[in-house]
């Protein structure tokens, strides 16, 4: 799997600590607008650390966004022209629907919203997902991410 996940603060980082023990992915780009932060992550295999956003998504499958909701609808204009059918999203964002996502993008992409807990930063979180109609042919790929890091469970988008 080539993945970016965008946003690489502690929740962003407790997926890629995750991805790299279960050794989940071809590819992993981590972003962040203070590279410092994450230099050390340059020494894992097939790990690329970018400020670039637009670089990670077109390089990558599945993309995992993990920003603060004030951030999300400018990284969604900025990313929206490099979006392709190959892509699979998966928001983190507290309080930030499918439905808005949608209208920021468009409905054609698998998306699915995700609601790990803390205790994702040992590999023992909760995660709900859900999906929207396009996302539910696609949402396997979200439960295998978050299965390597705990467990998930299915409900619907009004419950998280």
């Amino acid at each position: 799997m080539k993945i970016a996940i965008i946003g690489s603060g502690n929740l962003g980082l407790s997926i890629a600590k995750g991805l790299v023990y279960n050794n989940t992915y071809t590819s992993l780009y981590l972003t962040k607008r203070d590279l410092e932060a994450i230099k050390k992550w340059k020494e894992y295999n097939n790990v690329i650390i970018t400020d670039d956003n637009k670089e990670a998504v077109k390089n990558s499958d599945i993309i995992i966004f993990t920003v603060q909701p004030s951030q999300f609808d400018h990284i969604l204009e900025d990313i929206k022209e490099e979006l392709t059918g190959k892509h699979v999203l998966i928001s983190a964002i507290t309080g930030y629907s499918i439905e808005r996502m949608e209208n920021k993008i468009g409905n054609q992409y698998p998306i699915i919203r995700s609601m790990p807990n803390t205790a994702i930063s040992v590999g023992k979180s909760m995660t709900c997902l859900c999906s929207n109609a396009v996302g539910e042919k696609r949402i396997a790929i979200a439960e295998a991410i978050f299965n390597g890091l705990g467990t998930t469970i299915k409900i619907a988008e009004k419950q998280m």
